[in-house]
């Protein structure tokens, strides 16, 4: 008890992080910042932390949390000294390397089929016929409503997981999601399992006894039924290794030579990737990509709706675009489109989890000394609504 005492003595006051500013209990424990990962308001949290205390914030004896554009460039560009760090159970793939070379040679792998021109000449018919699909279910939804309103938030969810499925299998007007007619559970549970592991992380014996008490109380089962999770996602498990079998449907792999004897695809110049490797970013594509989209598109939705004059606007706008739309004539034609959407995506983007990153050497963030060891988040919810990058940034 004397050894951990003094521990966290040295941790709060001897360590040159004792300068960065935060509430008084963030150099004893990080109990707080487990506390609203639980309850889901996390960059709440940490909006308020930034507004009281400025761009640096310490959050736990061995995190801040930072907001300085500088500081974030430092951590996440290119040739940075701060690593990621494979957490224990987290799967291997392109996210979660933190091998700078390894992770190098997989962004190559897959350079070209996410390149902005690439995609728009492979899925932009796609897409476009998936916005049809949206909008009919939509429409049908709410014309057998009794109420006359449709779950946006659904079909949100939905539209954007069948986008990150065109991108990734080339198929998703016939074999996605809207047309399959899925739930939102069957792109939520990614969010359920990180619910149970907050939970694990925050007090086990907690967690064990709400588990014991699922057959009295039915309503923790969403929250702390982790093997019914986990059961779904052992099906997909299994569809992941199905997958690494038949990765030849997928478009990273066209025009690649495959290595029977390697089990590994081949790009011009060399690069080289295993089936198996292919399966597990494959999952991360669908689950990093779909879920920015649809979250965005709600927000852009809800903001468009409570503004009636921006909704006028939009509507004269879109009245001057003739067939066929191009990129070009929607930019020049409309502007407020065009804002609206970057407006949306600075305020409401998809992708609000924190991104850790550690240093592995003393580092200067702004005027402060970090020391090895230290996690260093940065969060969007936060960066983008900084009071010195954007004038009344709220609005």
């Amino acid at each position: 008890m004397t050894y951990f005492a003094s521990q966290r003595l040295q941790c709060a006051y001897g360590s040159t992080l004792r300068h960065v500013p935060g509430p008084w209990h963030a150099k004893f424990t990080d109990f707080e910042l487990r506390y609203h990962n639980i309850v889901g308001d996390k960059f709440h949290w940490l909006t308020a932390l930034h507004k009281k205390y400025g761009p640096y914030v310490r959050i736990a004896p061995d995190e801040i949390a930072i907001c300085d554009p500088a500081a974030v460039k430092k951590v996440h560009g290119l040739g940075t000294d701060f690593r990621k760090r494979q957490l224990p159970g987290q799967a291997l793939n392109i996210f979660s390397m933190s091998e700078p070379r390894a992770h190098r040679t997989r962004q190559r792998f897959y350079v070209t089929a996410f390149s902005n021109d690439k995609i728009k000449a492979s899925h932009h018919p796609a897409v476009r016929e998936l916005c049809r699909i949206f909008i009919a279910k939509v429409r049908e939804d709410a014309t057998n409503s009794p109420t006359h309103s449709a779950d946006l938030y659904k079909w949100c969810m939905l539209f954007g997981y069948d986008v990150a499925w065109e991108v990734v299998y080339g198929d998703a007007s016939t074999g996605g999601l809207m047309a399959q007619g899925k739930g939102v559970d069957d792109v939520m549970m990614g969010c359920y399992l990180q619910l149970q592991n907050a939970w694990m992380r925050f007090s086990y014996p907690t967690f064990v006894i709400a588990r014991w008490l699922i057959p009295v109380i039915p309503a923790l089962r969403t929250t702390f039924d982790v093997f019914s999770w986990y059961q779904h996602y052992k099906d997909l498990a299994e569809e992941t290794e199905r997958q690494s079998k038949i990765a030849s449907r997928t478009t990273f792999v066209q025009g690649a030579q495959f290595d029977e004897k390697e089990g590994k695809y081949q790009l011009e110049g060399g690069l080289k990737l295993s089936q198996y490797d292919i399966a597990h970013d494959i999952t991360t594509f669908l689950g990093a990509g779909g879920e920015p989209i649809g979250a965005t598109l709600v927000y852009l939705i809800y903001t468009v709706l409570k503004d009636p004059k921006l909704r006028k606007e939009l509507e004269d706008e879109s009245k001057r675009l003739q067939e066929p739309l191009s990129d070009v004539e929607v930019e020049e034609k409309c502007p407020v489109l065009d804002g609206t959407i970057y407006e949306a995506l600075r305020l409401f983007g998809g992708g609000l989890t924190c991104l850790p990153r550690w240093a592995p050497t003393a580092q200067e963030l702004g005027p402060y000394t970090i020391p090895p060891g230290t996690c260093v988040s940065s969060h969007s919810h936060q960066l983008h609504r900084n009071p010195a990058v954007w004038e009344d940034p709220e609005r």
